[in-house]
């Protein structure tokens, strides 16, 4: 049992630690300006970005050949929250979007279906 408590706790420490440590605060996201080197943007962004990113919600394609980080818009733990996008290319900050929850994406769908019904 001990060495089952011990994973356990490792477990939640690696989540609780992956979690806070991939968040980028909404004032450092709203800084980042379009064309900003990766240096400059850098100095904002988290030092680890999130490893399992919610792509399939993402608003847009990315810019072909960019590379883009996806990072939680909150540390809070064990809630869904939106997430971040910055995509560079070339060095230079090329796109940033908002990655909404798949709560809120469920809810602008409903919206807009109420809209199409009217």
């Amino acid at each position: 049992m001990p060495c089952l408590r011990r994973s356990l706790l490792t477990a939640l420490g690696w989540y609780a630690y992956t979690r806070t440590h991939t968040a980028l605060a909404p004032a450092d996201y709203a800084s980042l300006r379009i064309g900003d080197t990766e240096a400059e943007a850098g100095r904002g962004l988290p030092g680890r970005a999130v490893t399992d990113p919610p792509v399939e919600r993402a608003p847009g394609t990315p810019p072909p050949g960019a590379d883009c980080r996806y990072y939680r818009a909150s540390p809070e733990l064990f809630v869904s929250v939106d997430h971040f996008r910055v995509c560079f290319l070339d060095g230079r900050l090329v796109s940033k979007s908002v990655v909404p929850t798949l709560r809120t994406t469920e809810q602008h769908i409903r919206e807009e279906e109420k809209e199409w019904v009217r």
